[in-house]
């Protein structure tokens, strides 16, 4: 759980995936570029089988990311968003930082994501531009880390 403040607001990240608000998060993401016709069936068995992080203000939620995973040899970051209201302010890099140090994905050495559009923000946590949509990052300490098991 990390606390970050901007003027008056107060921003949680969290990796409990209990306080998903699962509603919120699919009428954001069935409305994006990326997961036109996703159904809230299939939504929710995404969200289901994957690590979730959300970003929360006063309770409510206003960002999420997951992460698909093996939980060691590859993980893709899928889904990132952040309320229009609450942008600019670091959320989808504190949400992106989460998930990068979650305990359960500590080993991982390949993160994949696709993106139109946010290449610099990924840049910026140690993303490649593969193609004009596909980005990866190599974490070469991730076999360095205690193992899992």
């Amino acid at each position: 759980m990390t606390m970050m403040a901007d003027g008056e607001k107060t921003i949680e990240i969290s990796l409990d995936r209990s306080r998903i608000d699962l509603e919120y998060c699919y009428d954001f993401i069935a409305a994006s570029y990326w997961a036109a016709g996703r159904t809230r069936g299939e939504f929710d068995r995404s969200v289901e089988m994957s690590f979730p992080v959300g970003a929360y203000c006063d309770g409510r939620q206003v960002g999420f990311a997951r992460v698909v995973s093996d939980q060691i040899a590859i993980a893709y970051v899928a889904d990132v968003f952040v309320d229009p209201d609450y942008r600019r302010m670091g959320i989808a890099a504190k949400m992106i930082d989460a998930l990068h140090t979650h305990p359960e994905l500590k080993r991982v050495k390949r993160w994949l994501l696709a993106t139109a559009d946010m290449q610099p923000l990924y840049r910026l946590h140690g993303y490649a531009d593969l193609d004009d949509m596909m980005m990866m990052r190599l974490d070469e300490d991730a076999r360095n880390r205690d193992p899992l098991r």
